[in-house]
This record gives C-alpha cells, structure tokens and sequence, in this order.
C-alpha cells in the first residue's frame, strides 16, 4: 500500500512541477524516478532503522541484543536450526513477562509469547484475532488447502471444527486402533524383508521413507476410508510407485528453498515469485496438481461407496470423508473444491507429521546414549504380547503400555514435527497488558517452549522420558507440540495412538543402531522440521519376537 501511494504520489508531483515550473523542472520521466527514488529511500529508512527504534508502540517488550540495523537478528536465525535463538533468548530474557519481540530483515518486528498467559491469548482468549498470515496461504495453501481447516478463520472455522469433531471422538479413535495396528504390521514387514535380503550383515535403511509410506497408508484408510497402498508398492529404499507418495516427497523433502523464498517475499510478491520458470516451482506445482486430482478420486469413489451402502442398508461411517458428504453442507463443484482442500489438509497433517515425528522417535532411540530407553522399552512391548506381533490390538492393550506413553511424549517435546508457525494480528489488541497493534506478526514456536528451561527444568533439552512420571508439566502452554485452544491440532489423539502403533510394532521387532556413530543430524525446515539427510539406521530382527 505505501509503495503504491508513493508511486501515486511521485506521478503527480512530477506532472505538477512540469505544468506550473518547467523552467526548473528537469524531463518529467527523470523527475519522477529522482522523487520516487528519494521517497522510497526515506520510507526504507524510515521502517528499518528509525521506526522499530524510536516509533514502535511495542519496542519496549524485552529484545535480544545484538540486532543489526539492517539485518535484524536474521543472520542469527539463518545461521541455527529453526527455533534455536528463541530458546536462547527465552533463557537470556528471564524477566520477559510472557513476550520477547525481535527484528527480522529491514526491520520487520516479531512478536513471540513464551509463558502461558500470552500463549493462552493466542491460542485460546483470542484465536480468532490473530490469523494465519497472508505470506503462509500464498506459500502453503495450494498443499494444505486454502478453503481447509487450518486457513479458516472465525465462524467458518468453528463451524468445520464442530462438524468434523465426530471423526476425532475418543470413541472413533478406539475404533481405529485395529487399522493403525495393521498397517503398523504391514511396515514391521515390509522392513523384515529389506533386511532379509541383505547380503553384507546388518543393513543400512533410510527409515523415513517407510515411515512416511506407512503413515500415508493410515490416513488413507482411517481418515478416508480408502487404500492408498504406499507400502505395498515400496521397493527397497523405501520409494514407492504411489503417485501420492511421490508428490509428498516431493513437496516436503528437505531443501533450502524455504529460507530462499522466505528471503525473497520481503522484497517481491509472493506470486512473482511463484511464477518464476524453476524447477522447484514446477516441481510444486506439479505436486500440488497430483494431490488435488486424486482428493477429487478420493471424493468421487466415496460417493460411489456410501451410494451403494444406502441401497443396501448399511450403517453410516465416521471418517472425514463420509462426515462431510453426509453433512450436506458441499454441494456442487464447489462443494467438491472445498472437500477437496479439507482433504489436502488432513492428508498433509495426517501423514507429514507423524512421519516426521517417527523419524525422529527412530533417531533418538538408535543413539548410544539412549540404548538403555529402547531396551526397556522394547522390554514392555514383548511382556505384554509375549507370543510375538499379535494380529490385533485393542485401545486398551496399546493405552496400558505406559513407558511407551513417556516415550511418545518426550518425543513430540523435544522434536515437535512443526517447529514455528505464524499468526498476524488482524486487530488492534493486547497480549499480557501490552498494546498491539493491527498487523502485527505473532510467531508461535513450540521449539522453545517445549525445551524451556523455566517450564522443563535444566534438564529441558535432554530426552528422558521419565520426566512424564513425575508430572512436570505445569500447564497446557507448557506443551506446544499440537498447540492448544480452539485452533489446536484436532487430530491430536488420533496422532498419539497412530504413533504408539507405528513405534510398538518396530521397537518390538527390531534393533536400531546409527548407522554413523556420532553423526550430526541436521534438520532442515520446512512446513515440518526433518532431518536434511534422513534417517539412514543399522536394522536388525531381533530373535524371540
């Protein structure tokens, strides 16, 4: 907007100052660029060195040091894994009363709440005063789907929330258990015959290719009602011929793209940039067309199927899927486009996610340090199925596993799959008795909290799954890995038992060893935080199972 005014404005001082003084008034195109130069550079000097110093109405919340005038703290942020200054600065500003402002690049400000007053006005007194931000629909939205649960605002979204809330009942979930556990099954042997038919000992896999193929697999049919056959269709190194499968991997795996074009749309417009004949562009697009044109499969074999259910009498079903074609709230093509963002939605979060978090549940027990935590845990897993990988599970026997539970849970805190995510104040407000003005950029980082000391103790950065027994957590805002409040991930359940599935199944069977002892694992950022290499593990049966 102030780069259109002072366009506008350039313009007509240029034809004023030739109409009324063409003596001393140079050619109009040569004073329209010399005007519209100097007001650019003013307004840019103005916004990033004068305004966040002198002007701001929030450059008294406490800021880190060390900002530079240009740059901000962005070359602190560029050089870390994402989320690693702010728990720096969380620790460093103690006294921070719930709020840490800091500079990104050209003097952009940032807001992070980081106690559990400011979180909860967030993420609950306030959710729908802080929005998604525009920057995350132009980049994300044509994968998570612009008309989905994640980008709805207000009304809408409580309207999506409450009428896909039946798919997540606690009742539905326990009856999901036996396809989680199926699958699960399924990815136990499908590793089985990898290292089978290694030649050379025990063999090197890359586990987070299977785990995503696997997680693919239980969406599909719990969340949809439909087969993918991602695991079916995996070949040794764990890619597979799903269509799917390939446009995931595409989209999600570990680049440095999102930093560059995190970079690049402060300076253009994000659909500029989009635009640009890349290969990574077309690379996403192509993904992004996939994945909408098999939701729209997806859609269309569903109807078929609940036609023929009602001709035949059969009872209704409570997937995603069935709920909103039941519901009679999409109607037409643009019934279909909106299930089918809602589709993508659940898709991404359904799958991505959990993937993520496995890979890293995978590399923390494979470490040496850890080796006592995968022993016992695979202790509990064998004591309670003693006669080996059941074919079923029920809720309850999974629930019973209880240091199973503490491993889960250590492992969404210290590696939540989603390490930052965004909000913008679509309001003149207040966080914590602080003004905040309209626009304002909020950043929610789960990374920080869950590895904050005040909230954790000085062990906070260290995998000890024990510390779930000792009943440490002093809040709901002390645990970030699926938010909170209204706008809190509504698959949180669903994501836990999947995961306690998914984990029982491999730790049961097999050992898992680095395949590089002290290897740096790196993790490259992205809609999820993964490691930039994958997780390559040392994987042997283990006998008696």
């Amino acid at each position: 907007m102030a780069k259109s005014l002072i366009l506008a404005a350039s313009a007509v001082a240029s034809l004023l100052l030739a109409r009324h003084v063409p003596e001393y008034s140079p050619p109009i195109l040569w004073t329209f660029l010399g005007l519209y130069s100097v007001l650019l550079t003013s307004m840019f000097t103005y916004r990033t060195v004068l305004y966040p110093r002198f002007f701001s109405s929030i450059r008294h919340i406490p800021t880190p040091k060390g900002a530079h005038w240009l740059l901000g703290h962005f070359p602190e942020i560029f050089r870390n894994p994402t989320g690693t200054p702010h728990v720096k600065w969380v620790e460093e500003l103690s006294n921070n009363e719930g709020l840490i402002r800091y500079i990104g690049l050209f003097g952009g400000e940032r807001i992070m709440p980081c106690n559990a007053k400011t979180l909860s006005e967030v993420l609950h007194h306030k959710s729908y005063q802080f929005v998604k931000p525009p920057f995350m629909r132009e980049s994300i939205g044509n994968i998570l789907g612009l008309r989905g649960l994640l980008f709805a605002e207000g009304d809408e979204h409580r309207h999506q929330r409450k009428l896909l809330l039946p798919a997540f009942s606690h009742s539905h979930i326990k009856n999901l258990v036996p396809s989680f556990w199926s699958i699960s099954r399924d990815l136990a042997e499908s590793i089985t015959s990898v290292v089978a038919a290694a030649e050379n000992g025990v063999p090197v896999i890359e586990m987070g290719r299977w785990c995503s193929l696997a997680t693919l697999d239980i969406i599909g049919r719990a969340g949809f009602g439909y087969e993918f056959h991602a695991l079916e269709t995996g070949s040794e190194d764990g890619e597979s011929k799903n269509e799917l499968a390939w446009a995931y991997n595409a989209v999600f795996k570990p680049t440095g793209w999102a930093k560059g074009m995190h970079i690049a749309r402060i300076i253009v417009p994000g659909w500029f940039l989009a635009s640009l004949p890349l290969r990574r562009n077309k690379e996403v697009r192509k993904a992004s067309q996939t994945i909408k044109r098999i939701s729209v499969e997806i859609i269309n074999d569903k109807k078929l199927k609940l036609a023929e259910k009602k001709s035949t009498g059969g009872g209704d079903e409570r997937d995603i899927l069935s709920i909103m074609l039941n519901s009679g709230n999409y109607h037409g093509e643009d019934g279909v486009e909106a299930m089918r963002d809602q589709m993508m939605t659940f898709l991404t979060a359904g799958h991505e996610t959990t993937a993520t978090a496995m890979m890293w549940g995978l590399h923390l027990l494979s470490l040496k340090e850890n080796r006592h935590i995968q022993l016992r845990l695979r202790e509990e897993i064998r004591a309670a199925f003693p006669q080996g990988i059941p074919e079923n599970v029920s809720f309850e026997q999974i629930e019973a596993l209880k240091y199973l539970r503490n491993v889960t849970s250590e492992v969404l805190r210290v590696y939540p799959p989603v390490l930052l995510t965004a909000r913008h104040a679509a309001e003149d407000t207040t966080l914590g008795g602080q003004f905040i003005p309209k626009g304002s950029h909020i950043v929610l980082v789960p990374w920080a909290i869950n590895r904050s000391k005040e909230l954790w103790g000085e062990d906070a950065e260290v995998f000890r799954p024990e510390r779930w027994e000792e009943g440490q957590m002093e809040s709901n805002y002390s645990f970030m890995t699926f938010l909170a409040g209204p706008r809190g991930c509504i698959g949180n359940v669903f994501a836990k038992v999947e995961y306690k599935c998914l984990l029982a199944a491999l730790i049961g069977r097999f050992d898992f060893a680095e395949a590089v002892e002290g290897r740096v694992v790196v993790i490259k950022s992205g809609v999820t935080g993964k490691p930039q290499d994958g997780i390559p593990l040392k994987v042997s049966v283990v006998p008696g199972w």
